[in-house]
């Protein structure tokens, strides 16, 4: 598989996890980021590392167009502080 090929795949899955952040914050119940996997900083991370790592400027549009969506969702919830300055993202593990 090409490193484009598995970024696209994973574009897809931040994909489809923002829109179950767009449907639990719609749905009025609860705090989405009470987990981990639901806070957009840890999804923003992993968008900003696949933009960095891709020179594919159709991949690149696509990562910020997520990008965009995560930050709609969130646009009303006030920032929280996760962790350190400079700290590495942590993958939970494989989505596979």
């Amino acid at each position: 598989m090409s490193a484009d090929q598995h970024a696209q795949e994973e574009l897809a899955h931040i994909g489809r996890m923002i829109a179950e952040l767009e449907r639990v914050a719609t749905n009025g119940r609860g705090d989405p980021t009470r987990h981990a996997v639901m806070r957009p900083e840890y999804w923003r991370r992993r968008i900003d590392a696949l933009m960095v790592a891709s020179t594919n400027e159709h991949l690149r549009r696509n990562a910020a167009a997520l990008r965009e969506r995560l930050a709609d969702v969130f646009a009303d919830a006030p920032e929280r502080d996760t962790g350190h300055a400079g700290e590495p993202a942590q993958e939970t593990g494989s989505r596979r």
